[in-house]
């Protein structure tokens, strides 16, 4: 190769290096970084920060020259073109962007300062607890964290945009795993000893700090590689410490209150699996809006769905929904209490899931990982919730009234006896079944046994019915207060599985 054909060559390679991190770097703020960020700047000893869009962030950086020195850096290298140098330079470019990521409890009222008070610039703090909060985030981003930009959702999302608030809710969970830091105030926690003491239903100095059982701050705990908290005072919890999930005091008092465990809190991963105790650890929090039970766990399944404020409850069955498109176990039907008014065999909210313990939820996460047992092609069609389970008729034995909207009725059949609390009206002319969702598979038919216990519906059926009605539209399922659980039978159970929608 000739030396004028060497140095083309050469030329070309470093301008289709400079292309692709030109190219990497406006792609990373365009589509991982928040919409606005304040960026903050220090005048003496005042903090000062004023509201800026992704075209500053931009301008700002390539100002500091970050992607020609990115480029400097790679060209050095003798990487050959292809997905891996491209990951390493969008790494690269996301160790330079660096943010710092606010998590806390909102105040009460209107004391939160608001996107449309932050279009004046350069903002000095007025008086007010928000505003305070607000400087003393920004105060530890910068001064602290050494983070030049910072994010809060208080201030930071026009939520007169409904394609920006659309985008922002959507987007949330992946803004906090790509911060430098998030920063937990928790603002009813003085110090670690405090932390130490709460425990859930606690009173007085144990109860537990309200962070702990917001909706959104649930993806905050867990989204973020880095988290730093910080008490009423705006101290650190932990001196000296970076990163608040290498404390194993920490993540093991949080895992206790939270019921996360501490494999979760130390690097987790989104996506669709472990329902039942995703769901769990959402069930005891709360949020100021309804929709927003179903829209803060966006982020956690992995899973996208529009944004509808006004829609109520319906926000959580869009929510079930998808996950039941692509999650294939049984175990998303352990839940109890209060249906969807959508679909009967679906849950309310995710409180229907905190009726179950933590370490049988995660035992039956284990076995529905299998495909020795249950359905694992269920599916909401527009008869219903399409499930082959295991149906055997039982006795009434005794009925026992709580209220006129309660009861413990006691079941029997040959081999099994099972009391269930059954939620509703009084029944009458009812047959009753249960409904076994994790038999064991042997063919066409399925089966329990005496060597562990087994989770079912409640079924039920008008006795006037014709004897001639399928199965498939014979029953239907009831609401119980538990998950029903048939306590080892005493003997092999087999018969031909039925297919119902319920």
């Amino acid at each position: 190769m000739s030396a004028s054909v060497a140095a083309t060559d050469s030329h070309d390679r470093h301008d289709r290096l400079k292309d692709l991190v030109e190219e990497v770097f406006n792609e990373y703020i365009t589509n991982e970084m928040p919409i606005h960020l304040l960026h903050i700047t220090e005048d003496g000893e005042k903090i000062r920060f004023r509201l800026v869009d992704r075209d500053f962030v931009k301008a700002h950086f390539k100002e500091k020259r970050v992607p020609d020195n990115i480029h400097a850096e790679f060209a050095e290298e003798m990487l050959a073109d292809g997905e891996e140098r491209e990951d390493r330079i969008r790494e690269r470019v996301k160790k330079e962007l660096k943010y710092a990521i606010l998590s806390h409890r909102w105040l009460p009222g209107n004391q939160e300062p608001l996107y449309h008070q932050m279009l004046k610039e350069p903002k000095e703090v007025p008086d007010g607890p928000g505003w305070e909060k607000l400087h003393r985030f920004c105060h530890t981003a910068k001064v602290v964290q050494n983070c030049e930009f910072a994010w809060s959702d208080t201030c930071c999302i026009n939520k007169t945009s409904s394609s920006e608030l659309d985008e922002s809710i959507r987007s949330m969970f992946r803004w906090y795993r790509n911060s430098h830091v998030c920063i937990a105030s928790l603002s009813e926690t003085a110090d670690l000893m405090a932390l130490r003491l709460q425990e859930k239903g606690g009173n007085g100095n144990k109860a537990v700090d309200a962070w702990f059982e917001r909706g959104w701050t649930l993806q905050e705990l867990l989204a973020p590689l880095q988290i730093k908290f910080y008490g009423k005072n705006w101290d650190p919890l932990i001196q000296g410490s970076t990163n608040d999930r290498d404390s194993k005091v920490i993540m093991e008092k949080i895992s206790a209150l939270t019921d996360i465990h501490t494999d979760d809190l130390e690097s987790f991963t989104p996506g669709i699996d472990r329902v039942p105790e995703k769901m769990l650890w959402a069930s005891r929090r709360h949020t100021s809006r309804t929709e927003d039970l179903a829209y803060s766990l966006i982020g956690i399944f992995d899973i996208s769905l529009m944004i509808v404020y006004g829609e109520g409850n319906r926000a959580f069955f869009r929510l079930m929904e998808e996950v039941i498109k692509r999650y294939d176990k049984w175990d998303v039907f352990l839940w109890s209490g209060r249906c969807s008014r959508y679909n009967a065999a679906l849950p309310y909210a995710p409180c229907s899931y905190a009726g179950g313990c933590i370490q049988t939820l995660r035992n039956a996460c284990v076995l529905a990982a299998s495909y020795e047992y249950g359905d694992r092609r269920f599916a909401l069609t527009n008869h219903g919730l399409e499930i082959w389970v295991l149906v055997l008729e039982v006795d009434v034995e005794e009925i026992s009234e709580e209220s006129p909207e309660s009861r413990c009725i006691s079941f029997k059949e040959d081999c099994f006896r099972v009391k269930v609390r059954h939620i509703g009206p009084e029944p009458s002319k009812r047959n009753w079944a249960i409904g076994v969702l994790d038999y064991a598979v042997d063919g066409k038919d399925g089966y329990i046994d005496r060597f562990r216990e087994y989770s079912a519906f409640l079924l039920s059926s008008n006795k006037d019915a014709s004897i001639d009605l399928p199965a498939t539209a014979k029953w239907k399922k009831e609401t119980t207060k538990e998950v029903v659980r048939i306590h080892k039978s005493s003997d092999h159970v087999q018969k031909r599985l039925s297919l119902l929608y319920l």
